[in-house]
C-alpha cells in the first residue's frame, strides 16, 4: 500500500498525528509520505524533488524529527489561513471562540461553507499529485485538505480511498461536511455528538487519536531526568504553551515558583513561537529554577521526566500525556474546541481543569501532595484512553484497501 497523509501547520498537533500514522504504516511495510497540503497549492508545475528545494518543513513525532514536506523554491501564495489562525488563537482567543461557535451553528445547516468553496479550488492540483505518485489511500489530519479531498472524490473517478482524522474530542465545525470514505474519531463517547453533526454512522470509526509509540514506551522518570539534566530529587513541573503559543505561562510559572519555594523546578516548552521563547527567557533569566526550551523533538522525554503537566488542552498533547500516564492540569483553553477537550478529560477523571492560570497552578501544587489523587487520575487515564489509535486506524485502512 502506498499512502499519502496530508496535514496543515496550524499548530503542531496535526503534524504529530500525521507522523504517528506514518510511523505505523512504515512499520507494516507500507510506503507513506507526509506532506503539508499547502505545498500542493504552490506546486506551479515545478518538480518537487527534495534535492531541488531550498527549505524543508520539519515536524516532531514524539522525538523523531522527520521531513514532512519539501517546500517549492518559489511560493506563489502565502498561507494566510495558518497565519490568521495563529494570530487569533494567541492574541484574541475570545474572537476565535466566537468564530468557532458561529461555524458550529452554520455547519448544522448542511449548506456548503466558505471553507469548502475556498479549499475545493485546490482539487485539481491535489488530484494530479495523487495520480502522479500513484497513492492507494490519502488520509488528512486537518479540515482544510479534507474539504479539498471531498472535491477530488466527487470530480474524479479513482481507486483511491480518502479518509479524515478528527483531532479534537468534540465534532468540530464542518468536519462532517467533506464526503470521504471514512472518518476516524478519538473516542467512542463522541458518537452522539458526531451523529448530531451529520457524520454517517456506517463510515465513522472511533479508533483513537494517533500518537507516537514513544509515549506508550517512555523511559523511566530517572532515566529521562538524567538525559535532560534535570534534578532527580526535586519536583519537576512541565508547562506547555501549545502549538501556536499562549500567554498563560508567565502567570502560571510565577504561582508555581511561589508555592514550590526553592526546591521546585519548572520546565517551559514554548513550541515554535520564537517571540514567546525570547520573552519568557528574559523573564526568568536570573532564576535557576526555570528552564525555557524552544521547539524540541524530545517532548516524550520531558513528559516522562515531569511530575505534573500544566498545559492548554490541545487534544494531541493531552492524549500523549494520558497515554504516558502523566498527571494533567488544563488551563487557558481557547473557547470552542479546547474548552470541550478540557471538559471531556475532566468529566472522565483524566485531568483537573481551571481556566485561570494562577488557580490551575495551585491545583498542580495540591495534586503533587495528594498521591491518592494522582493514582486515581492515572487509573482513569488508563481506563478511558485509547492507547493504540494509530495502529487501529492503519488496520482499518488495510482491511478496506486490501
Amino acid at each position: 500500500m502506498k499512502a499519502l497523509v496530508l496535514t496543515r501547520s496550524t499548530g503542531e498537533g496535526h503534524n504529530r498525528v500525521a507522523l504517528a500514522l506514518k510511523q505505523v504504516m512504515e512499520s507494516h511495510g507500507h510506503v507513506c509520505e507526509v506532506t503539508d497540503a499547502f505545498r500542493l497549492v504552490n506546486r506551479g508545475g515545478e518538480d518537487l524533488d527534495a534535492s531541488k528545494s531550498r527549505h524543508q518543513l520539519v515536524a516532531a513525532a514524539g522525538g523523531e524529527s522527520q521531513v514532512v514536506a519539501s517546500a517549492p523554491r518559489r511560493r506563489s501564495r502565502s498561507d494566510v489561513s495558518a497565519t490568521l489562525y495563529g494570530w487569533a488563537a494567541l492574541k484574541m482567543p475570545s474572537l476565535f471562540g466566537t468564530v468557532y461557535n458561529i461555524g458550529d451553528v452554520y455547519s448544522r445547516t448542511r449548506i456548503p461553507s466558505p471553507i469548502f468553496f475556498h479549499n475545493q479550488q485546490y482539487a485539481s492540483l491535489t488530484y494530479d499529485y495523487i495520480e502522479e505518485r500513484e497513492f492507494d489511500v490519502v488520509v488528512s489530519t486537518h479540515l482544510f485538505p479534507q474539504e479539498t479531498l471531498s472535491a477530488v472524490r466527487a470530480r474524479y473517478r479513482s481507486h483511491v480511498r480518502y479518509y479524515g482524522v478528527l483531532t479534537d474530542y468534540s465534532c468540530t465545525p464542518f468536519f462532517s461536511e467533506p464526503r470521504l470514505d471514512g472518518y476516524f474519531t478519538p473516542h467512542p463517547d463522541m458518537a452522539a455528538d458526531c451523529r448530531r453533526h451529520g457524520l454517517p454512522a456506517a463510515l465513522t470509526y472511533a479508533e483513537g487519536l494517533p500518537v507516537s509509540s514513544r509515549f506508550s514506551q517512555p523511559p523511566s522518570k530517572s532515566q529521562a531526568r538524567q538525559a535532560l539534566g534535570l534534578p532527580e530529587d526535586r519536583p519537576v513541573f512541565l508547562l506547555m504553551s501549545g502549538g501556536v503559543g499562549s500567554m498563560f505561562t508567565g502567570e502560571a510559572c510565577d504561582r508555581l515558583l511561589a508555592d514550590g519555594g526553592e526546591g521546585v523546578r519548572v520546565v517551559i516548552l514554548t513550541g515554535r513561537r520564537e517571540d514567546l521563547f525570547t520573552s519568557i527567557t528574559r523573564r526568568y533569566e536570573v532564576d535557576p529554577r526555570v528552564s525555557v526550551v524552544p521547539f524540541t523533538d524530545r517532548v516524550p522525554d520531558y513528559m516522562a521526566a515531569a511530575d505534573i503537566l500544566l498545559t492548554k488542552p490541545g487534544a494531541v498533547s493531552s492524549t500523549e500525556a494520558a497515554v504516558l500516564g502523566l498527571p494533567l492540569v488544563h488551563t487557558a483553553a481557547i473557547p470552542g474546541g479546547e474548552v470541550k477537550n478540557a471538559r471531556f478529560f475532566a468529566e472522565r477523571g483524566m485531568c483537573l481543569y481551571n481556566q485561570r492560570p494562577g488557580e490551575a497552578a495551585r491545583l498542580v501544587s495540591w495534586l503533587l501532595e495528594d498521591e491518592a489523587k494522582v493514582d486515581w487520575m492515572r487509573a482513569h487515564q488508563q481506563a478511558n484512553m485509547i492507547h493504540d489509535g494509530a495502529q487501529r486506524i492503519v488496520a482499518r485502512i488495510e482491511d478496506a484497501v486490501g
